[in-house]
């Protein structure tokens, strides 16, 4: 017997504010919970089984493979996405992108963003966010937040930018060459069953994977966020969307530019200043930080705004990285480029490579913000804490460029995540077991921990020393030339 007699209640399908109240429902339930042992009979396997069930069997509308939104006469599509628990503090987090619709090479080249389907699968939707549990059937999966998102539009612009690059680069016929680096909100993800071969692009005889169009774990991670910091199980922004701290672009701006392009725009008249020089045109006092590089670069991209980018609607919703370097007089940056923690809970509950939160971070579309030092150049800065003047090198802003990682280095990227998934998983978390800087594979681990007793949970129990994902020097130097090389 369902617990909850929800069925005695009427929506109206066609009000998208009636649809997410009956929603509520489901929170707390798993559809066996809600709807009993029957369920079991009409179970539906696939990603997309647990949508369809809840579709049929909640809602009771029909399943169809129509392209329109699923509460047509609403406008609403329904999506249900996974979160995961995490072991060490008990947060929800992301465990994957949500996938909108499928990429058909052919059509796209065609068709505009106005045009095309993606705008009834995504513009307004019902996220019933449920906790995945390995192991278990999907209809006892619980449902533990309902969203009624709609999206901003602002975000619109910057989608649909991200969906006409993903179209130029299909029309060059280099859809084998797509990457989710190349979007800031849309991504074009890696999708199909075990067994699906590559499939016809136009303008090429190169195969390529199939993909889907997805909005990024970092966009998904944004909403997750907003539910989580209301303190209920619900939220929307159909009727009122919430300001974000700040927003680095406006909507007006993105009329006539790109996103890359504003950013990149902003950095020009500073290029071959000085640390001092520039913050003279930033109208700042000149100090000794350890970040005083990083901050300079966010307070330029944020038009002073911000010296923490990640705080900002763009970045928090693109997932985007920026990345200080300071080169040598060889060329080489001063030192390896540092990632986060390696989650060792998050690596060993995921065996799946592109659903893991080192893909996420080595398809991310990176800024770079490049200083060089300037030969027998010095400046003095003031110190706060010591109430004295240094006196350092000198180092002006270089370059600034936007950067995705190339395919065959996320193969290598691969290997590395791969490796460091075995050592999880059999216990043997030292530094032993990873790739090190000498073995120039691009990528390696080593701690970054600040003292020693600042420790992680091991899933196999206990708690071991924090490392962290690393890109080499060498590798830094490799991408720096790469983009000098290509202007």
């Amino acid at each position: 017997m369902p617990k909850v007699n929800y069925k005695d209640e009427a929506f109206d399908r066609t009000s998208p504010m009636s649809i997410f109240n009956y929603s509520r429902h489901l929170i707390g339930e798993s559809l066996h919970s809600l709807l009993g042992d029957s369920v079991i009979d009409k179970k539906r396997k696939g990603k997309g089984g647990l949508g369809q069930m809840v579709e049929e069997l909640f809602f009771n509308y029909n399943i169809n493979s129509n392209r329109e939104a699923d509460f047509k006469d609403a406008r609403v599509e329904l999506k249900c996405t996974p979160l995961l628990k995490s072991k060490s503090d008990e947060s929800y987090r992301i465990k994957e992108r949500l996938v909108c619709t499928m990429i058909d090479y052919f059509e796209i080249v065609n068709t505009s963003f106005e045009d095309s389907h993606l705008i009834s699968k995504c513009q307004l939707m019902l996220l019933l966010f449920y906790l995945h549990v390995n192991g278990n059937p999907n209809y006892d999966y619980e449902f533990v937040f309902r969203v009624l998102w709609q999206i901003p539009e602002k975000d619109l612009i910057l989608i649909k930018k991200d969906y006409q690059t993903i179209a130029e680069k299909v029309k060059r016929g280099e859809a084998h060459l797509l990457s989710e680096g190349d979007t800031i909100y849309l991504g074009a993800c890696r999708k199909g069953q075990k067994g699906d071969g590559p499939q016809e692009q136009p303008n090429s005889e190169i195969k390529a994977n199939r993909r889907a169009f997805s909005l990024k774990p970092a966009y998904m991670r944004y909403i997750l966020n907003h539910v989580v910091e209301s303190g209920n199980d619900a939220f929307t922004n159909y009727t009122e969307i919430e300001s974000p701290k700040f927003e680095l672009v406006s909507s007006e701006e993105l009329q006539n530019n790109t996103f890359e392009d504003i950013i990149l725009n902003r950095f020009a008249p500073f290029i071959g200043k000085n640390y001092v020089q520039i913050c003279e045109m930033l109208g700042i006092e000149a100090y000794d930080a350890k970040n005083k590089y990083a901050d300079v670069g966010a307070l330029i991209a944020s038009n002073s705004e911000s010296k923490r980018l990640a705080s900002s609607e763009e970045f928090m919703k693109s997932g985007i990285i920026m990345k200080t370097v300071r080169l040598q007089r060889n060329g080489r940056p001063k030192e390896s480029m540092s990632f986060k923690n390696i989650d060792y809970c998050e690596i060993s509950d995921n065996e799946n490579w592109i659903e893991s939160e080192a893909y996420e971070i080595f398809t991310s579309r990176f800024l770079f913000v490049v200083f060089k030092p300037v030969a027998d150049e010095k400046i003095t800065i003031f110190n706060n804490k010591t109430k004295s003047y240094v006196t350092e090198q000198s180092y002006i802003l270089e370059s600034v460029f936007f950067w995705t990682m190339p395919t065959d280095d996320l193969e290598v990227a691969k290997e590395y995540w791969e490796n460091i998934r075995q050592a999880v998983l059999t216990n043997n978390i030292t530094p032993k077991a990873f790739w090190s800087i000498g073995d120039h594979k691009k990528f390696h681990v080593r701690p970054k921990a600040r003292v020693k007793s600042d420790q992680s949970v091991n899933p196999n129990g206990g708690f071991c020393d924090k490392y962290c994902y690393w890109f080499n020097a060498d590798y830094v130097k490799q991408i720096i030339d790469s983009v000098k090389t290509n202007i």
